[in-house]
């Protein structure tokens, strides 16, 4: 059985095994060099201290990660609100400028003719032991396969939920995970995404968190910062976790933002702040 573990202590361990993995090679369609393992990995986190997972050897910034999760609440494609809060997902707009066809929020609030977080709060409120609760991204449709020059595939593709003893748990798998610009905000956004959904459920709180990594890497870009991650003592305090709600979150997604920059402000934080390029 996979132990329980916190997140600090795992990703620095992933860092050093990437770093030291003899596996390169050039994706085609990024045109760039990543080190990646031979397979896929998975972990398992401690999430009944009700407090944000972070990584621990580098500064974070909550605020990014809550805007992500309002906006995907939302169930929105326009990225308007959302950049002024994290514009690199300017990157992946259609021609209009504005749109994101494949946002991870309307794929799962809208884009399969029904709202998948609200039948999910309803399948467990009216049956906690529920064992089919999935949540999608991913549409057979339109994504991978052969389907080319799509400027958006979701990398997180979905996740499961379960309710034991009271408490909420996610097995989450992503597709393929960008190990240091990407991973650190995919476990905090879904550690949010937990917590609003447990509030809306009515759970005590949360359980544990699952993460399969189908295809971890590292850009070459990246490499160097990673190891000065690795000189980093390991800065392990961690923000309190918000206990609101799917629709206070939907209702007041400003005020969500804040609550969580804020509450990131009372913590302690790694000294090494890096601003890593995004590989689009």
């Amino acid at each position: 059985m996979t132990p329980f573990q916190q997140f600090h202590e795992v990703y620095p361990d992933l860092l050093e095994e990437l770093l030291a993995s003899p596996l390169v090679e050039v994706n085609a369609r990024t045109g760039s060099e990543i080190r990646m393992l031979p397979g896929p990995t998975s972990f398992k986190l401690d999430m009944t201290d009700q407090l944000l997972p972070v990584c621990g050897v580098r500064r974070l910034y909550p605020r990014t990660a809550a805007a992500e999760v309002a906006w995907f609440v939302r169930g929105e494609q326009s990225v308007g609100w959302l950049e002024k809060y994290a514009a690199i997902w300017k990157k992946f707009v259609e021609d209009d400028g504005d749109t994101i066809l494949a946002a991870y929020g309307y794929r799962w609030r809208r884009h399969f003719g029904r709202d998948q977080l609200a039948d999910a709060v309803q399948a467990l409120r009216d049956d906690p032991t529920n064992r089919r609760v999935y949540v999608t991204a991913w549409d057979a449709a339109s994504d991978g396969l052969t389907a080319k020059g799509q400027r958006n595939v979701p990398c997180p593709v979905g996740f499961t939920l379960s309710v034991i003893g009271g408490l909420l748990h996610s097995a989450l798998l992503i597709r393929s995970s960008d190990v240091f610009v990407g991973l650190p905000y995919d476990v905090m956004g879904h550690a949010m995404l937990m917590a609003a959904l447990a509030a809306s459920i009515g759970l005590m709180g949360l359980g544990t968190m699952h993460v399969t990594l189908a295809h971890p890497h590292l850009y070459a870009k990246h490499y160097e910062m990673a190891r000065e991650c690795l000189g980093q003592n390991v800065v392990p305090d961690k923000p309190k976790l918000l206990s609101w709600n799917l629709a206070s979150v939907e209702a007041d997604p400003d005020g969500y933002v804040w609550a969580n920059s804020k509450a990131a402000q009372d913590v302690e934080w790694p000294a090494f702040a890096p601003r890593p390029e995004v590989i689009a």
